[in-house]
């Protein structure tokens, strides 16, 4: 009797510490997911989150439920406009995450699964999809396509149980229907279970009846119901990322999820009642060191810091960008574009240039045309008051990348500016039908209702003293062209002003930048910008005299900025490469630096 209850007691206790034990990994999965990304990959976030729009509205549902496929896609997008909180965002991930490794573990543990890792076996697949996130091309569909799989497999084996496995098949085509081509993959797990352990009476019948009834569905969806041509039958909505990596991550865990019956027939087994539970939580822990490695190894810090200053610059953080890309500025061109448009936005152009990178020298001054720069270049156009050009680029961009909320926000205030309230309205009443974007578009409509508020509003007032006071033709493949004619239109426009001196020192033309100083005390200027005062002193030094300075001075600290630039050069100029080295500490944001040394 004292041994039975012993016994009992024993295995009271080992349930109660693999409760303890599963809980405590799936806590710790759960709070190191959330913590990723809202520290370090919230930048996906942000980028997900502004690459479409989830309106509440009947013609936006419509379009998702005319595919398969569709109903995946559309929840995601539900879940993904909640990616405008970086907490919510991350909460909503993890929760994603974690409850695919709490399913795992509940399907390696039915009765019929005899795996002695189901703890192990159920974290591999849930790291492999958090992996596979941190491109920011994966949508959340892709995470509930694989949510659903492990569901109705759980499903399907419980019906498989009572001898109802014949549902599986008559609810296989409305599965299909929600979730596209994520049905092939939960077919190719039904398969393998049916398989491995289905009885012998329906060991095959359920399988085999499968593919015909997979390949009756594909036929009629695409010749009766959906009219959708066979490859995307087959492969919406599955993610079509070209990149290597990615694709290993994706066939792997797709791999995994086809195979689970048989993955779940791996066995350890051990004598000692402790090493089994020591060897899994020794593997679990290793399994997400692993996975942390590769998250930090694969982490993108120059996309990070690009999708930062742009989340500064689509909220108007101007002085934000500015601090944030001078203490880590990107090397990518979209960053440095972005934070010359950030100097533009408060008139610092002139004067902190330099304090940035400038490693694209003109070219990220203003971007070409082209599809890969249309949900950016309109930026450019709207600081210096080609308002027209602006809300052409933002128009494209809607056509060709579909809504989002960047393009139709600057559609709304470019034709405001115009004075185009009905267009402007129209465009409101997109946002409207949205959650986080609500808010913008209520105070907008405001103006379209009472156009006097248009003038009280300070960036588009700005913005209509900024224009072209007459018309000429825009160029679109010299972009740089435009800022002359649009100067000749209207001389007080010091923000173009600005970008053509700005043209001017990337392009190292002293020159050209000095004869503007003369200029500058008809434009406003009570004094030289720094970068002009820095122009203007090596053109002294080539010179030995000042240019025209139309009535201003040359600061003390420019003077002196100077000589020790001068001085610094000379004492290090038998070996440039070290004197690049030893100028750019001290003086890397100045223009001598530039003319010098890029």
């Amino acid at each position: 009797m004292n041994d039975l209850i012993t016994k009992t007691n024993r295995t009271i206790r080992t349930k109660i510490t693999g409760i303890i034990n599963n809980f405590s990994l799936l806590l710790l999965f759960f709070l190191s997911v959330f913590g990723y990304f809202f520290w370090f990959g919230n930048y996906i976030l942000f980028f997900q989150e502004n690459q479409s729009l989830f309106l509440y509205s009947g013609r936006y549902f419509h379009d998702f439920l005319i595919k398969p496929g569709g109903i995946t896609v559309l929840s995601g997008k539900f879940l993904t406009q909640f990616y405008s909180n970086e907490l919510a965002g991350s909460v909503i991930l993890a929760t994603i995450f974690a409850t695919l490794f709490y399913l795992f573990t509940r399907l390696f543990k039915n009765r019929k699964f005899s795996s002695s890792l189901s703890l192990l076996l159920s974290l591999i697949p849930s790291c492999l999809l958090v992996l596979m996130q941190t491109h920011y091309y994966h949508f959340m569909e892709v995470n509930l396509g694989y949510l659903s799989v492990i569901l109705f497999l759980i499903f399907s084996i419980y019906l498989s149980k009572r001898n109802a496995g014949f549902i599986v098949l008559i609810l296989f085509p409305l599965y299909y229907y929600l979730t596209g081509a994520f049905a092939w993959i939960f077919a190719g797990a039904y398969i393998a279970y049916s398989v491995f352990f289905e009885n012998k009476k329906y060991k095959y019948l359920h399988s085999f009846l499968l593919i015909p009834i997979s390949a009756l569905i594909v036929f009629i969806s695409e010749n009766l119901l959906f009219l959708q041509p066979y490859n995307l039958l087959f492969s919406y909505p599955l993610p079509a990322i070209n990149d290597s990596t990615y694709r290993i991550l994706f066939y792997l865990l797709s791999g995994y999820f086809v195979l689970t019956p048989l993955i779940s027939k791996f066995k350890f087994t051990s004598k000692s009642q402790t090493v089994r539970p020591l060897f899994i939580t020794i593997a679990s822990v290793l399994v997400l060191l692993l996975t942390g490695y590769l998250l930090y190894t694969t982490y993108n810090i120059q996309t990070s810091r690009v999708l930062k200053t742009e989340k500064y610059v689509f909220e108007q953080k101007w002085n934000e960008a500015i601090r944030f890309n001078e203490k880590k500025s990107p090397e990518n061109l979209i960053g440095q574009y972005f934070y010359n448009v950030a100097l533009s936005e408060t008139d610092q152009l002139c004067d902190k240039l330099f304090y940035g990178r400038q490693d694209f020298k003109v070219g990220s001054l203003i971007l070409p045309w082209g599809n890969e720069h249309l949900g950016f270049g309109s930026y450019f156009y709207y600081a210096i008051g080609l308002v027209n050009e602006a809300q052409r680029w933002a128009y494209e961009d809607m056509v060709v990348n579909g809504q989002r909320p960047e393009n139709l926000k600057m559609l709304v205030k470019t034709n405001l500016i115009d004075g185009n309230c009905r267009m402007a309205k129209k465009y409101i009443g997109i946002l409207k039908k949205t959650l986080y974007h609500k808010a913008w578009a209520v105070d907008y409509e405001k103006m379209v209702e009472d156009t006097t508020l248009i003038n009280n509003n300070a960036e588009l007032k700005q913005k209509r003293l900024s224009m072209p006071k007459g018309d000429f033709f825009i160029h679109v493949n010299s972009a740089q062209d435009n800022i002359p004619h649009l100067i000749e239109s209207n001389p007080n426009n010091r923000r173009a002003f600005e970008y053509k001196i700005a043209w001017m020192m990337l392009s190292k033309d002293e020159e050209g930048v000095v004869n503007q100083i003369k200029n500058l005390k008809t434009l406003g200027y009570s004094r030289i910008p720094r970068h002009m005062e820095e122009a203007a002193m090596i053109y002294y030094n080539g010179k030995g005299v000042l240019p025209d300075l139309g009535g201003l001075i040359i600061s003390n600290e420019t003077f002196l900025r100077f000589d020790q630039y001068v001085a610094a050069f000379k004492s290090n100029r038998q070996n440039m490469a070290l004197a690049k080295e030893r100028l750019r500490a001290r003086f890397g944001n100045t223009f001598m630096f530039y003319y010098h040394f890029k």
